[in-house]
């Protein structure tokens, strides 16, 4: 394959391949790593690909955080509320600025 016709790789491919690396539950070589890669970004890379990027990168604390962020997203389901919620309605009485039925109990004859 031609220099110019390869893909570069992601920052979460090359986090991917860390992770599985530096996995302690299971140990995968450097060809299981590549055809996981495959599987998962669609990616055509070799073992010797994977090993460069592996210890190019092993020590790149970006790269680690990457990867640590991305397993935090798929394991913590968001608990926020919607805060756009719709208040209920509330319909307010018409005020009116003048009452003409006011004064016509009242009689002001005993004023005077």
């Amino acid at each position: 394959m031609r220099k110019e016709n390869r893909r570069k790789l992601s920052n979460a491919a090359i986090a991917f391949i860390i992770e599985e690396r530096d996995n302690p539950h299971t140990v995968h070589t450097f060809e299981e790593i590549s055809k996981l890669v495959e599987k998962k970004f669609e990616i055509s890379i070799g073992r010797g690909a994977v090993s460069k990027s592996y210890h190019k990168h092993k020590n790149d604390e970006k790269i680690k955080n990457l990867s640590k962020e991305d397993s935090n997203q798929h394991k913590v389901k968001p608990q926020i509320k919607d805060r756009l919620k719709a208040e209920p309605y509330v319909a307010k009485k018409k005020i009116r600025d003048f009452d003409e039925d006011a004064g016509k109990g009242i009689s002001i004859d005993h004023l005077f």
